[in-house]
């Protein structure tokens, strides 16, 4: 053994000297390839901001980001084959000889990345200044500035248009009008905004014009993305005082002057389409105090603290078809008009309310006979993006793409991944955060405080929708962490958003039940499939370079249904994989293929809902992966290896996993992790979750444990973690040890939901105490042994959802006026000492639901509760048939639904 040992040496001894100059040349190379990335960067964005429809610049862009996906491959590959190789400390013989044949393989992996950087190098430095030269040719070329004056020209308003075809807006007009006459207003800036298209600028002309305004000193100007301040000032100052020669006036001359002819005079200024936050800051020097502005913007988030924001809904049904008639010239007399009428909702009601989508289709019906109202409503969306309508725009997309091409430059990806899911999908924010995370789009340098990327990648969203881009819908339970439910696309967006995608050769979307042979795809490819209709993939097998792999049920089966083959994508033809989404896929005997361990840039992972029965232990050898979602259909078999994927972050696991080997899966040394969503002491070690120093949210189930486990998952463990949802069963508080822990979990900030089952919780459960529960949420008691004052359950500020169920508790229970103040859910089942409830006014002001059964010796519902606006549902099953009778017959009101099931009657 020594002497193959030696033998080894000296091979190994004459591979160094022949290698160590390249050796040492190549990480140079590589921290070379870094900084020209960063350079690379930079003039992707100026080329972003600065595209004309040049092919050399277009050329140019395309083949950049190419290089940077090659480097950025070219440094994580470095990485990975040698400095993650490099252990430090003493080695057995066998050890080192293992070692040794490691550094050969390192001098291999180290010169095949070298000759990589070789070429890389000097095609970034070609490219970047053939990119440089031209964006310099273009930007300085008179006939860019002529094109793009002609662009500025024809999306400036003036205020003297006349609006023909206007429908709606009549409440808005008077709410606004109101508001400009209203001189004890303490803030006289308001704020329209809306999607591109809903008409801001047509409301903001209305009370421009209005006749109760026309003796105010008015001035209208139209800011676009073009912004010059000095021009801006010299606009409003000219129809302010029609003699003055603006343009001998400086900046401070023009702005001295606005503000001496506005200064104690009924004024009123409109800033029409304005884009950025600055330009206000800039603009709202000129205005006295007691200056009305209007401002229109595609912007939420522009004025914010000097404005009051006036959101413009979209046309409803009627309003839409009213528009439709006058645009497309249908008379009220005409003998064909209700056929008419009926196509045209139709069609209407694919417009979504935006009411220049339905003037360019009013455009294009006109002087039609119902037959073509028929093929246009069965071709919508190719009539939205190219047919000819009226007025200014006549293309849809013309108008919405304004709002992407302002956007800024680290949006942009993130707003065209959205076209990964199917039109009215509802996209789970949590997942597309964690997506955007892997896509490398959430910048380290946007972190701030104890910001997580998580956290950032929110704030990408808030900032889309507040841009009027998404449409955010809030969560049905608020979190710390979860703000919102889902989001999602108005379907012009939506066809905004796929065919920039397509066009940037970004991303494409498919439909898994079209052939996709010879389909040539982007680096990025998302596809939909629906449950019931498609049962296996296919044509895939020659794709290369891909870069994601997206594939995902329209719906939510929660079962796999989509057969995958292992050959369905060649791995080494897409060895740079990051995103690998396999969601609802039955796969050959329920194993995933066996290469996808070979995948090292992996970042994320997801298996849900397909049926793989177990986990291959080269999993472990994904030195990049941040995301593992293994919430699939059967449970699942582990090996021991997780706790090895130190640069894990987010773990999804089944609450019933078997750990090979008979051992509870390990999860120390997960340092960066920051979600574990959920695991179960039965076959997860508790014992490490003090060791997960990042975590910040987790949810536990424990089951039979002592005081001591129960500490560690109830207590609070580090500074980071937001988020604790436990649940707890057959567990014993009663001690004094017991009684102290729970206290304490109870006190946690972090604790967000606690379900306790079947628990001894000693004589009764914990009084309330201030700051007790403050971000409690859900809370679950069910056949635990000891009292429960429910009233006192009230004092918890934020609890949303409670269930009690076979609890003992005081035979009246009285809300008072300021209890149970977010309470939207509450659930009795099984309470036999319940007999009295009083409801004072003012408590349970956001109840939505209330469920009671079993609850055999209450008398009434509360007659509290027959006032309640916001209560929308009511189920009673179970219970004597006189209280059913008795609750049928009360008026609740108009909104609240009664399932009450008659059939149930509660019996002895």
């Amino acid at each position: 053994m020594a002497d193959l040992a030696n033998m080894f040496l000296g091979i190994l001894r004459d591979l160094l000297v022949e290698e160590t100059k390249f050796l040492l040349s190549v990480g140079g190379d590589v921290e070379k390839v870094k900084r020209d990335l960063e350079s690379i960067h930079a003039l992707l964005m100026k080329a972003d901001r600065e595209r004309r429809d040049s092919p050399t610049l277009k050329t140019c862009i395309s083949q950049l980001k190419d290089l940077a996906f090659k480097a950025e491959n070219l440094l994580e590959t470095y990485a990975v084959e040698v400095e993650s190789k490099r252990e430090e400390g003493q080695r057995s013989l066998k050890d080192k000889f293992q070692r040794y044949i490691c550094i050969m393989c390192e001098c291999y992996s180290v010169h095949e990345v070298g000759k990589e950087a070789y070429d890389i190098i000097p095609a970034l430095d070609q490219l970047a200044k053939k990119l440089e030269s031209e964006l310099d040719q273009q930007g300085s070329s008179s006939h860019s500035k002529q094109e793009a004056e002609q662009q500025r020209l024809l999306r400036q308003t003036y205020a003297h248009e006349v609006e023909h075809d206007f429908v709606g807006m009549e409440k808005d007009i008077q709410l606004l009008v109101s508001k400009v006459k209203d001189e004890t207003r303490r803030r006289r800036v308001v704020k329209i905004y809306g999607m591109g298209g809903l008409g801001k600028t047509t409301l903001a002309r209305k009370v421009y014009n209005h006749t109760d305004l026309q003796s105010y000193a008015r001035a209208w100007v139209c800011i676009t993305q073009q912004f010059e301040h000095k021009a801006v000032f010299g606009k409003i100052l000219k129809q302010l005082d029609k003699d003055i020669n603006v343009d001998v006036l400086e900046v401070e001359d023009l702005v001295t002057r606005i503000q001496s002819l506005l200064k104690e005079r009924k004024c009123l200024v409109v800033i029409d389409d304005i884009w950025e936050d600055v330009h206000w800051e800039i603009i709202k020097q000129a205005f006295p105090l007691n200056c009305d502005v209007i401002l229109t913007t595609r912007n939420e988030d522009i004025a914010n603290q000097q404005s009051e924001p006036h959101r413009l809904e979209f046309l409803t049904e009627d309003e839409g078809w009213t528009l439709l008639q006058k645009v497309a010239d249908i008379s009220p007399d005409d003998p064909d008009l209700k056929s008419f009428e009926d196509i045209g909702r139709k069609i209407v009601s694919k417009c979504e309310g935006l009411p220049l989508s339905i003037c360019v289709i009013g455009g294009i019906l006109r002087n039609k006979v119902h037959t073509e109202w028929v093929e246009v409503n069965l071709n919508m969306e190719s009539h939205l993006k190219h047919g000819k309508g009226v007025g200014k725009y006549e293309k849809v997309n013309q108008v919405l793409e304004l709002s992407y091409d302002a956007l800024p430059y680290y949006l942009k990806p993130c707003f065209l991944y959205l076209a990964c899911f199917p039109e009215d999908h509802k996209i789970d924010t949590e997942r597309l955060y964690l997506l955007w995370m892997a896509e490398g789009f959430i910048s380290y340098q946007d972190k701030e405080g104890n910001e997580t990327l998580r956290d950032v990648a929110q704030r990408y969203l808030i900032e889309l929708s507040m841009r009027c881009m998404v449409q955010l819908h809030e969560a049905d339970t608020y979190t710390p962490l979860k703000k919102f439910d889902s989001c999602g696309l108005h379907d012009l967006m939506h066809d905004l958003c796929s065919s920039r995608a397509e066009k940037e050769q970004f991303l494409m979307r498919i439909d898994a039940s079209k052939y996709l042979t010879d389909i040539h795809l982007p680096t990025r490819i998302a596809i939909s499939h629906d449950p019931f209709s498609v049962s296996s993939i296919e044509g895939l097998k020659e794709l290369k370079g891909l870069r994601s792999f997206i594939l995902l049920q329209k719906d939510f089966y929660h079962r796999a249904t989509m057969g995958f083959k292992e050959s369905v994508v060649n791995f080494k033809m897409s060895e740079y994989l990051r995103i690998f989404v396999v969601e609802g896929c039955e796969f050959e005997g329920g194993k995933l293929p066996s290469n996808v361990g070979e995948l090292i840039h992996l970042r994320y992972l997801s298996l849900r809902d397909s049926n793989v029965i177990e986990l291959p232990k080269s999993i472990c050898s994904l030195p990049y992966l941040q995301t593992l979602d293994l919430r699939v259909s059967p449970d699942i078999k582990l090996p021991n290896v997780i706790c090895k994927m130190k640069r894990l972050k987010h773990l999804f696991l089944k609450r019933r996993i078997e750990v090979i080997g008979g051992e509870k899966l390990k999860l120390g040394g997960l340092q960066e992790l920051e979600t574990l969503d959920e695991i179960n002491s039965e076959t997860t070690c508790i014992a490490d979750i003090p060791t997960l120093i990042s975590l910040q949210k987790m949810h536990v189930e424990v089951h039979d444990v002592d005081v001591d486990s129960m500490s560690i998952v109830l207590n609070n463990i580090n500074s980071h973690l937001r988020e604790r949802h436990l649940s707890v069963y057959s567990c014993d508080f009663s001690s004094e040890k017991g009684r102290e822990v729970l206290n304490d979990g109870l006190m946690s900030p972090s604790l967000v939901s606690l379900s306790i089952w079947s628990c001894n919780i000693g004589s009764s459960f914990p009084y309330y105490k201030p700051e007790m529960c403050q971000n409690l949420v859900i809370l679950i008691l069910c056949n635990c042994k000891g009292k429960v004052d429910v009233k006192d359950l009230g004092k918890y500020p934020m609890l949303q959802d409670l269930l009690l169920e076979g609890v003992k508790m005081e035979e009246t229970l009285t809300c008072h006026s300021d209890s149970f103040p977010r309470l939207k859910e509450l659930q009795l089942w099984n309470l036999h000492d319940f007999k009295e409830w009083e409801v004072e006014e003012g408590a349970m002001p956001k109840l939505t639901s209330l469920l009671i059964t079993r609850c055999p010796n209450l008398e009434k519902v509360p007659d509290g509760l027959r006032f309640s606006s916001s209560l929308r549902r009511m189920d009673i099953m179970n219970m004597p048939r006189e209280f059913m009778e008795r609750v049928n017959e009360e008026d609740y009101g108009p909104f609240v639904k009664k399932e009450i099931d008659m059939d149930s009657v509660y019996k002895e």
